[in-house]
């Protein structure tokens, strides 16, 4: 094996291991968004009002804002989408990783469409998160701030063109193979 290759291969068992830990910090995400929309949901009495409480904003003015439950749902149900999104993003990361780390060759066309669904996933994030900053904005300063992460959509446009280079990769790497 090559001294490249190698490298490739050990990073990828750090970078396995650190994506695992992120995958399990955004189940954990995941798991308390669903808590919260459950408890705004089902929860009566002194749960849900202390539930509520706990979300009452006091701002320099020395004046308290209070989130309505409503509110706190479409907020909660908001993160919930960011983090699923966040998620399986990692989920197909660790994908590609894991393969690597198994000795095979970054240079897959299922990688490619890893990539191309990794692009896809930031473009609908960059403008799904931009939204769910948003409504944190106006439900507790009363400003609808809403735009689109820019950065985001161009990040993932980059991130589609890496995954055509990855393509021509495939095919060199097809040729490659079938010449020796």
């Amino acid at each position: 094996m090559k001294p490249s290759q190698e490298k490739i291969r050990n990073a990828s068992k750090k970078i396995t291991f650190i994506l695992k830990l992120g995958f399990i910090a955004s189940i954990a995400v995941v798991a308390l968004a669903l808590a919260a929309i459950g408890i705004l949901m089902f929860s009566q009495g002194d749960t849900k009002s202390s539930f509520l409480a706990a979300f009452e904003v006091t701002a320099n003015n020395k004046t308290t804002i209070s989130i309505a439950p409503q509110s706190l749902f479409i907020m909660f149900a908001f993160m919930l989408i960011d983090t699923l999104l966040i998620s399986v993003m990692i989920f197909i990361i660790h994908a590609i990783f894991d393969d690597i780390k198994k000795g095979d060759t970054p240079f897959l066309h299922q990688n490619t469409l890893r990539i191309k669904n990794i692009a896809i996933i930031t473009i609908i994030l960059s403008i799904v998160g931009s939204y769910s900053d948003a409504l944190v904005d106006y439900y507790t300063i009363g400003e609808l701030t809403w735009r689109v992460n820019v950065i985001g959509l161009i990040v993932g446009i980059i991130i589609y063109c890496i995954s055509l280079i990855f393509s021509y990769g495939c095919d060199l790497q097809k040729e490659s193979d079938e010449t020796l």
